[in-house]
């Protein structure tokens, strides 16, 4: 399983790399929204994610693992995402594939992502009241339960993102993907 996950994550870098999604004026141009490569790549993984994902769950072969809703949290974790990315110009996937390549700006990137990371953990105990409640594990399967119309709201979502990858990819003038 380990050897699985290793050739799947350098499969997927290599993608990554060959489409140029880790360079600072594609993830950049994200922000000013002058360059639409990562808003194309992102809208057909999550269509494609999606029907993949619901037919494993379908078949069996997987199954869901959702994380507390916790609003206040999604929303400052969101802000420093934002704001880490447009400074750097790198998001977390792409932080590893720019510091193979050799720049060495990832590399303050990861070490700023760790650090967070353990000042988040340290802090954690006294930041519920910033966090806000645990409205528990809110998901489209735990609303709708795993029937037929749960497949078919996900099919038809998927196959709305990769229709979007495809229409901005027409109305996109640098035709990244």
């Amino acid at each position: 399983m380990i050897a699985m996950i290793l050739v799947l994550g350098f499969v997927f870098g290599l993608i990554l790399q060959y489409a140029n999604l880790n360079k600072f004026n594609v993830i950049s141009g994200l922000a000013t929204l002058e360059n639409l490569a990562v808003v194309k790549t992102i809208a057909l993984a999550i269509g494609i994610g999606a029907i993949l994902l619901s037919l494993t769950i379908g078949f069996g072969f997987a199954s869901f693992h959702v994380k507390p809703f916790i609003s206040g949290g999604i929303v400052l974790g969101g802000l420093i995402f934002g704001v880490g990315m447009a400074i750097l110009g790198y998001c977390p996937g792409t932080l590893f594939i720019s510091l193979g390549e050799g720049s060495l700006d990832a590399l303050t990137g990861i070490i700023g992502g760790l650090v967070g990371g353990l000042i988040f953990t340290l802090l954690l105990p006294d930041l519920g009241g910033i966090l806000g409640p645990d409205l528990g594990t809110i998901s489209l399967s735990s609303l709708m339960g795993s029937g037929a119309l749960f497949y078919i709201l996900t099919f038809a979502a998927g196959a709305f993102f990769i229709a979007i990858s495809f229409w901005l990819n027409k109305k996109d003038n640098t035709k990244d993907i």
